[in-house]
């Protein structure tokens, strides 16, 4: 499966394995609905397997920083590499949600 998730104290990390595309926008979606049914505050988007990202995840993911930022939750990418990177890059992504090299470090940047 292309998008797990798993939850540790207040924090939920949804994995990215392979391609983040227009066709698996609902695993993703429905993901960020558990998560904003659950007592976590802060989302992760370990992207560290992604091979490629399309305009409609760009997309998605800054509407779900946009609701989190408005719902005083948090959201952070990790480990975009390569072409996922460039992408994230170009779309000023990056700008937007914080990235992190490690989910630790994301965590820890967090809580500060």
């Amino acid at each position: 499966m292309p998008i797990t998730q798993r939850t540790s104290h207040t924090t939920t990390v949804v994995h990215i394995d392979d391609v983040f595309t227009h066709r698996n926008r609902k695993d993703f979606s429905s993901a960020v609905k558990t998560f904003k049914e659950s007592t976590s505050k802060h989302l992760i988007v370990n992207l560290r397997d992604a091979t490629y990202v399309d305009s409609a995840a760009v997309g998605l993911l800054a509407l779900t920083s946009q609701q989190l930022t408005a719902d005083e939750r948090m959201l952070s990418l990790v480990g975009p590499q390569g072409t996922v990177k460039t992408i994230l890059e170009m779309a000023n992504l990056d700008r937007m949600i914080p990235v992190f090299p490690t989910e630790e470090a994301a965590t820890e940047a967090r809580a500060a």
